[in-house]
């Protein structure tokens, strides 16, 4: 009997439906990896970069802030941070707030443009925040020589847009005066709650 050389036309066909399938099954799990090991990088890059302006002010011997203006503050609000691989958009607050009342505040009275108020201070230093219905907060410069609680210095959105979903979790990872970076999802801590979310996507349309 001649013995028979090569594959068939089906046997071909089978192995390429047998090599699809297993892609289809491995492509988003190294998908996902990848993505993953992106993120860490992206963090750590944020965290070396604001531990980098603590140890600038240091060396200076002068505090990093005081009393921002509105046009530091907006500066400051959305801006590009260049981590050296990637390029990451980033929010940097320039006065404390604790929680969501007084990041409505913070935005109304210092990146809201309709906002032209003169900016008013306590007899502490601190900026006296007003949201869109009148209350006022009592928002202290954030200093990070002197920082004695850990509050929210700067984060990186995930996703602006809350009804989104594509990004799986949604959320921020945000680095705080302490210098550690953690992802935080929304409703769940400040800042990653759907008024921040909303707020900094709207500013992004305009600041695009």
């Amino acid at each position: 009997m001649r013995r028979r050389q090569g594959f068939s036309l089906i046997e071909l066909l089978i192995c390429i439906g047998i090599i699809g399938i297993l892609m289809a099954l491995y492509l988003p799990v190294l998908s996902k990896a990848r993505h993953k090991a992106v993120q860490v990088a992206e963090k750590e890059g944020l965290r070396q970069h604001h531990l980098g302006k603590v140890a600038d002010g240091a060396n200076a011997g002068t505090t990093l802030t005081c009393l921002p203006d509105r046009e530091e503050c907006v500066e400051a609000f959305r801006h590009e941070v260049d981590v050296g691989k990637h390029e990451m958009v980033v929010t940097e607050l320039r006065y404390a707030v604790q929680n969501e009342d007084e990041f409505r505040a913070y935005y109304h009275t210092l990146i809201n443009p309709d906002n032209t108020t003169p900016l008013e201070y306590d007899e502490f230093g601190s900026l006296l925040a007003r949201d869109p219905d009148g209350n006022t907060y009592a928002l202290r410069p954030i200093d990070l020589l002197t920082e004695t609680e850990t509050v929210v210095l700067a984060w990186t959105f995930i996703s602006s847009v809350p009804a989104e979903s594509s990004s799986g979790a949604l959320g921020a990872d945000v680095i705080y005066t302490d210098g550690h970076v953690g992802f935080v999802r929304y409703n769940d801590a400040f800042p990653a709650v759907p008024t921040v979310a909303i707020l900094s996507h709207e500013f992004m349309e305009t600041w695009q």
